[in-house]
This record gives structure tokens, C-alpha cells and sequence, in this order.
């Protein structure tokens, strides 16, 4: 970095409290807060931020908000105590080029105020597609609107052959959400919506449809993959997310045949033993709904297979198979069920089974496969480090001896100007085994975060549940132990370690090491005194833990003997502290935004025998004032001033909803 520069950090707050009460006093709309502005997302996930690779080509379904796009909140009201005068029905949202959210043009009311600025607000609604695709109309079922939609409205058959546009086009996405709050100020509010409809993802597996036993024929091909009879009208309600499929018997009810995509029309693997994955949406169903005067209808598919004549090699052969699951599949809503077959040509029979998971992105092969180790669900203790034997360029996890030399996969051999790289779930896991296991502690050298990491593969994957099921994740151990302490830079390029579960993500940050830019979100308990570190000696800069943290101290660090600056938590934290539990260090323009269960809210650290220089405040409103950031700003100037060689990060206030994070990543300013 040139000397001079400077980092600008943006920071994200909510407000947290809320007001369970009627007070007349909140009636007059004139001293109310305007809801101005709406800030939608799918799923709490865009492409460009959670994937490995810079350029995503595909996807299912609709992973981001595109200009035409449209919001239909049929209800707005206070959650508890809702007042009629607050409360709102058919407010529609239209999204614009400049990738924002306006009022469409002609809905009443004119304007749309909260009932007061802190209470949890109800938001339900859907969200159409630029297309008119999606068939909606709106029915009256038993007193109460009730809406309902076709897949493939005005088509006799779905077809996804094409690519992933015609599901973007179909993909209904709904909200409901009861514990809605205002942003800052209460000008604007942040709504996420889901899919509402299934993702149904077909892996074909065909084996021995090969010229020969030892050929390798390209031309073996899996192609028009099929789901037959598929229901296709739906309804859902006014006040609810939760989708109605009509019955099999309803007169109302159609059913079509649904073509699936292939997004490698040519397969994966050779002609001996070829896997082809097939991607459409479907309506929801348990698998009774499809019991129909007693009986359980099957789930029927068909697909066709091309191959070399084994007569003729010279031409090919097209055979249609076509199989059922004799007890048909659950697709949820807003998840992927995923349909595996397996057929052999030698006995041409055929077998089936089905997995569950959560809504999946489609990719290129490398990020499939990185789709398939993003979650320490998946993988063991299989991952290699540079000290085993099998740890080659071929089949190395992470790093590999070359010579005299330790690199990475990529070819990267952790110098500054070509640091390691971590892109997966597994990557991370053996970085941790390579700390903890070796004599290799980094020193001197720099790693950086390549993508988001997602540790567990579900929010409901929880200490309460694993504990009563016994089929708790991989646990997490943590980087760096008693004996082996991480010395080298870790770079997190201000992307996300998700989920984390179990031990913080760091142990022992060593009194060399230096860890900049990364940014942290938690499940269940954090066996530790931080989610972040344990023990920090080094330098911790710019991180940040988002939303509520268990831990046994304070958010982001147990105990401190080193420096941590420009970094925060914003959320509760259910500890003794807000950031750091015991400080010997120094801890310089920190803040933490939320309660403090144990301690005091907007609290630093709970012991302290060392340095601390942070603004403080006494309320949420306090700390969204430009005066709080520049007296961040002021502490940061006055450490750099005096501490040359740090990083120097500094936050910036964005003008009337200070701190927020617009662009989610870091700017650098001259």
C-alpha cells in the first residue's frame, strides 16, 4: 500500500430495541418516521460476494434483484399491538435501473410511516419477476385474500433446457418476517425475501454404455431429462410465506411435464461411468400429498441416453428410459431435493434415491466443487497438510513441498505479492491442521481469503439440536494451539467466515502475526472468549463480528496482550463484553453496538490493565452521529501518528444512516 493512503470502513447497526405496548401518543402521523427507502435481498445471499470464482455464469433460480422486478407487500403492521393507522395492504415496490427500490406509481397510501421507531413491524409479501411469467391473481377464500400462481402459466410443458433465465422468470420469492425494524433513523428497513418454490436437482449416473470396456467415448450423452406430471397451481396467503400446491383432485389443478438443464451438456467423467446433473423447479409437496384415493402416486421422470453402436462404432444409438420413485420425494420450499439415478447398461437396470440440502447455486465444474466442500458437514480428517505423503499438485488439499519450497495449489507461495489462497471450506480446515499439526507457523508469510467460507451447511444446525440428535458437524477446532501459534498475515479481504460453530476461528494469534479485513457471523456457542481469537498478541485490524455472539468473554477477542483497532461487533453479545474480555493491550477506535447480557451494554472490554482509546456512547443514536465518527477517526489518526507501519483503516459516515454498508467491502481513499 502507498504510503498516505488511507482505508475508508463502513460499519453496519440495527436497531434493536423494540415497544410492546399501545400508546395513543404514537397516533399522530406527523411526528412518525417516513419510510423512504427499502433494502431487499434473497436469502441474505448474492453471487458476487459467496463464490470462489470472479465470474459466476449460472445460477438457479433468481440470486439477485434485477431492474423491473417488483415487491407487492400485502400487509405492514406492528407486530404486537398493531394500530390501524399504521397498518398498510397492497404497497408495491418497483426495482429501477440504478438498482433501487421506489414507489409504484399510483399506490395508496401516499406514504408509509412507522408506528414509532423501535417496535418489531410485520412485513409480508412477494416479490414478481421483470417478466410476466409468474401468473397472480387474487382470491377470496374464506374471508381473507388468498393469492395464487401457475409454473408455466399459458405453456402445456416447462422447459428449463435453455439456461437458467426461464427459472429466474418462474422463481416466486416471499417474506414474512414479524421482527422487522427500522434502520437508522427509521427512514429505511432491510426485508429478505426466499424462494418459495423447489429447487430439483437430477444427478444421472450411467455406466457401461461405452464402444468397449477400455474406450473412452466422448459421445455417451444423458439429454431430456423429465419430471412427468408435475402439479403446477399454487396458493399462498396474505399473512403467511407458507405455499398451498392444490390437490392432485382439485378441478382447478393442471400438471405438466417439466425439461430440466444441463448446465455440462457433455457430463463429467468418461463413457465407461459418466455423470450428467440436471437443474428445473418444482412446486412444494410432501410426499402424501401425492395419495390419491389411498394410493401413493409415484414420481415419474424420463430421459434419454446416446451412445456408440457397439455394432458400428461409427454410429449412435438414442434410447429412452423411463423409471418412477415408488414413493415420491418431499420438495420443500426453498430448498433443493436432489434425485439420484444410477442405471447400467450391462443389466439395463436402474436405481434410485434422494438427498436433501439447502437451495444450491448451479456453477462451473471448479465451483460445483467447491459447492460440494463448503460445508464442514461434508468433508474429514481426509484433508491433507504439507508433511503427508499424498500432498502432491495432484491431490494436495492446500499446500505441497515443491522442492524447497511450500505452495499452494494455485502455484502461490505466500510471499506478499503472491499469498497463499483459501477458496473452500476444506482449504481453511487444513490452513488450521497445517498451524496445529506442524512446525509451520506462517511467519512471514501472508494468506488471504479468496471467498466467503460457510461452515455449516444450515442455521438450524445448532449446539440444542446436535446435542439431541447426536449428529452434530465436524467440529471446529480452531487456528493455532498452546504449543503452535499462527505467526504469518491473514489477509480476509473483507469477506465472510459464516456459521461458525464451536471454538473461535483463531486460538493463538502469535506476536508476529497480523490479521486484517475479515468479517465473522456465528451459530450456537463459542466455546472461547471471542469468536475471532482466544489469545490475541499480534495485530487484529478492520474485523468485524455481525449480529448476536455466546461466547465466554466478549465478541471478537478473549483475552488481548497485542493491538486491535478499527474493528467492532454489531449485535448483542451474550458474555462479559462487547468486544474483549480481559485487555493487557491496546485497543484503539473500537466500538460495539448492542446489549451486553453480562455486562454493559456498548462495553469494550470487562477487564483492563492495558491501553484503550475508544469513543464512547451511550446509545444506538449516539453512535450513528458524524461526532462518533470522527472521534473514531481521531483515535485511529492519533495511533498511526504514533505507531508507523499499521495499516491505516478509518471509518467513513454515510450522510443520514451512519454506519452503513452500502457496498459491503472496503474503499481506499488517497
Amino acid at each position: 500500500m502507498m504510503k498516505g493512503s488511507r482505508i475508508i470502513l463502513y460499519a453496519t447497526m440495527a436497531v434493536l430495541t423494540a415497544c410492546d405496548y399501545n400508546d395513543e401518543s404514537y397516533l399522530s402521523v406527523s411526528t412518525r418516521p417516513e419510510i423512504t427507502g427499502i433494502e431487499a435481498t434473497i436469502d441474505d445471499e448474492t453471487v458476487d460476494v459467496t463464490r470462489a470464482v470472479s465470474n459466476l455464469k449460472e445460477t438457479v433460480g433468481r440470486s439477485a434483484f434485477m431492474a423491473g422486478d417488483q415487491i407487492v407487500f400485502t400487509t405492514i403492521k406492528r407486530t404486537q399491538a398493531p394500530l390501524t393507522e399504521f397498518t398498510y395492504s397492497d404497497i408495491r415496490y418497483d426495482y429501477t435501473s440504478n438498482k433501487s427500490w421506489e414507489r409504484a406509481e399510483g399506490n395508496l397510501p401516499e406514504k408509509i410511516y412507522w408506528s414509532d421507531g423501535a417496535s418489531y413491524h410485520t412485513f409480508t409479501g412477494y416479490s414478481l419477476p421483470s417478466s410476466n411469467y409468474l401468473w397472480v391473481e387474487t382470491k377470496d377464500i374464506a374471508g381473507g385474500n388468498t393469492y395464487a400462481g401457475e409454473l408455466g402459466y399459458g405453456k402445456t410443458e416447462l422447459n428449463f433446457t435453455t439456461g437458467n433465465e426461464e427459472m429466474a422468470q418462474e422463481d416466486l420469492l416471499l417474506t414474512h418476517n414479524t421482527n422487522t425494524v427500522a434502520e437508522t433513523g427509521g427512514l429505511s428497513t432491510k426485508v429478505k425475501f426466499t424462494h418459495a418454490l423447489s429447487n430439483v436437482r437430477v444427478v444421472v449416473n450411467i455406466k457401461n454404455f461405452a464402444a468397449s470396456a477400455s474406450a473412452v467415448d466422448t459421445r455417451v450423452g444423458v439429454s431430456d431429462m423429465v419430471l412427468l406430471n408435475q402439479p403446477t397451481k399454487y396458493t399462498w396467503g396474505a399473512n403467511s410465506s407458507s405455499l398451498h400446491v392444490l390437490d392432485f383432485n382439485d378441478a382447478e389443478q393442471t400438471t405438466k411435464d417439466i425439461r430440466l438443464w444441463c448446465p455440462n451438456p457433455s457430463g463429467e467423467g468418461t463413457g465407461q461411468s459418466k455423470t450428467f446433473t440436471f437443474y428445473g423447479l418444482t412446486t412444494p409437496q410432501d410426499n402424501t400429498f401425492h395419495k390419491v384415493s389411498g394410493n401413493n402416486l409415484p414420481l415419474q421422470f424420463s430421459f434419454t441416453v446416446t451412445y456408440p453402436n457397439p455394432m458400428n462404432p461409427d454410429e449412435t444409438v438414442t434410447h429412452t428410459y423411463q423409471g418412477a420413485f415408488s414413493k415420491a420425494p418431499d420438495f420443500n420450499s426453498g430448498m433443493c431435493t436432489t434425485l439420484n439415478i444410477s442405471l447400467n447398461h450391462k443389466d439395463e437396470q436402474m436405481y434410485t434415491d434422494v438427498s436433501y440440502c439447502d437451495w444450491n447455486f448451479v456453477s462451473t465444474p471448479d465451483l460445483g466443487e467447491l459447492r460440494k466442500k463448503s460445508t464442514f458437514l461434508d468433508i474429514n480428517s481426509t484433508v491433507t497438510i504439507h508433511t503427508d505423503s499424498k500432498a502432491t499438485i495432484h491431490d494436495a488439499t492446500w499446500l505441497y513441498k515443491s522442492g524447497n519450497q511450500l505452495k499452494d495449489i494455485y502455484g502461490n507461495d505466500g510471499t506478499k505479492a503472491h499469498p497463499y489462497r483459501i477458496s473452500t471450506a476444506s482449504q481453511l480446515l487444513s490452513f488450521a491442521k497445517e498451524v496445529n499439526n506442524t512446525d509451520e507457523s506462517f511467519i512471514g508469510k501472508f494468506i488471504y481469503l479468496d471467498a466467503d467460507i460457510t461452515l455449516q451447511s444450515s442455521t438450524a444446525k445448532t449446539s440444542v439440536e446436535d446435542e439431541t440428535s447426536k449428529t452434530a458437524p465436524v467440529a471446529w477446532t480452531g487456528i493455532g494451539n498452546a504449543t503452535h501459534a499462527f505467526q504469518g498475515t491473514f489477509l480476509g479481504g473483507d469477506r465472510f467466515i459464516n456459521r461458525l460453530y464451536g471454538s473461535p476461528l483463531f486460538v493463538n494469534v502469535g506476536n508476529q502475526a497480523t490479521i486484517e479485513s475479515l468479517q465473522i457471523t456465528t451459530i450456537g456457542h463459542i466455546n472461547g472468549g471471542g469468536a475471532l481469537a482466544e489469545e490475541n498478541e499480534g495485530i487484529i485490524a478492520a474485523c468485524r463480528v455481525i449480529d448476536d455472539v455466546v461466547t465466554n468473554g466478549g465478541a471478537l477477542v478473549g483475552t488481548n496482550n497485542g493491538a486491535i483497532y478499527a474493528s467492532y461487533h454489531t449485535g448483542d453479545t451474550h458474555g462479559t463484553a462487547g468486544l474483549v474480555n480481559t485487555n493487557l493491550g491496546y485497543i484503539i477506535g473500537c466500538y460495539q453496538a448492542g446489549n451486553v447480557i453480562e455486562g454493559t451494554a456498548f462495553s469494550i472490554a470487562n477487564e483492563n490493565t492495558g491501553t484503550i482509546n475508544c469513543p464512547s456512547a451511550l446509545s444506538l443514536y449516539e453512535m450513528q452521529q458524524v461526532d462518533f465518527v470522527n472521534a473514531l477517526n481521531t483515535s485511529l489518526e492519533d495511533w498511526y501518528n504514533t505507531h508507523p507501519g499499521f495499516t491505516p483503516f478509518i471509518f467513513e459516515p454515510n450522510a443520514a444512516s451512519y454506519p452503513g454498508n452500502k457496498e459491503g467491502k472496503l474503499g481506499i481513499r488517497n
